[in-house]
């Protein structure tokens, strides 16, 4: 009996998994400028840049900080563009269903070794109807939006 609670107490701490050991421990803070625009879209640069700023604080793995000189990871990002994808088309060649694809090129350098942690371009996309009016596109975009934002956070955090 002593000996299997002696094996549980070993093994417990190798149950759990996390993204916070992921990064170096000296990284502990990020600035986050605001995103440049290339997509021309209202509101999305604000949109995408405070909800990349928000999902930071909210996960708490590093402290976001308004100055670069004070931060050891900056995140900068470049909207691309809003594309639609009609993915549905009926035999009356009717757009049935299309996607709104958002697409962020980003890049997070580490400022201590002036090197990027990671860099690429996020994309994913929300769904609509084809005959959607505005509401309902601008649901779709802030869907993928969200998305984008949640893998940003996630390559960040897990340094990859």
């Amino acid at each position: 009996m002593a000996f299997a609670a002696l094996v549980c107490l070993l093994f417990s701490g190798c149950v759990k998994y996390s993204f916070k050991g992921a990064l170096p421990s000296y990284l502990k803070t990020i600035s986050i400028p605001l995103f440049e625009d290339r997509s021309r879209r209202v509101g999305l640069q604000e949109n995408i840049s405070q909800g990349v700023i928000n999902a930071f604080v909210q996960d708490n793995t590093l402290r976001v900080v308004e100055n670069e000189e004070d931060a050891d990871l900056v995140l900068k990002g470049t909207i691309l563009e809003v594309q639609i994808r009609r993915t549905s088309i009926s035999p009356e060649e009717v757009v049935e269903l299309q996607q709104l694809v958002v697409s962020v090129k980003v890049e997070c350098l580490n400022l201590h070794t002036n090197k990027a942690l990671w860099s690429g371009t996020v994309s994913d996309f929300g769904e609509v109807s084809g005959d959607a009016n505005q509401a309902e596109e601008d649901q779709a975009i802030d869907a993928a939006v969200e998305k984008v934002i949640a893998e940003i956070l996630n390559r960040t955090i897990a340094a990859w």
